[in-house]
């Protein structure tokens, strides 16, 4: 999707400078800018990073959630790492509905201070990134 830049950098600040789907500091360049449902985000479309516009691919944002859902299981099948994490502790394998970084951001702008320092990576974003995500451990 071809944005501007004045709109690509506006899509970036609603989103708090983080991924839609995963929550991750966007870079301030090298992310996406993806069409989805306006039943999900107000204006139907969401910054994504790298990583989850490759995973993702072309699934909405329902079959997604499904396929990341999946990923617990397929790793206990697979990985002889991730059950060895699992067997010491390291990991806790939970049975929940996937959640979105724009699910648990809903309302949140980022302030005037924020915008003006983004670009430097300055660490208010991610300060506040790191606060809605706290509780959040290294369970999976």
């Amino acid at each position: 999707m071809h944005l501007s830049k004045s709109k690509r950098e506006a899509l970036r600040r609603q989103f708090n400078g983080c991924c839609a789907y995963c929550g991750e500091v966007l870079p301030a360049q090298g992310w996406h800018a993806e069409a989805i449902s306006k039943e999900f985000v107000e204006g139907g479309i969401v910054p994504v990073c790298t990583t989850c516009r490759t995973i993702k691919g072309n699934s909405t944002p329902e079959e997604f959630r499904a396929l990341l859902a999946e990923q617990v299981d397929r790793a206990l099948r697979h990985s002889v790492n991730f059950r060895t994490a699992v067997r010491f502790g390291l990991v806790s394998p939970r049975a929940e509905r996937v959640e979105f970084w724009y699910q648990r951001c809903d309302g949140i702008r980022p302030q005037k201070s924020d915008i003006a320092q983004d670009e430097t990576g300055s660490s208010s974003l991610r300060d506040r990134h790191l606060k809605l995500n706290e509780g959040a451990g290294n369970n999976l």
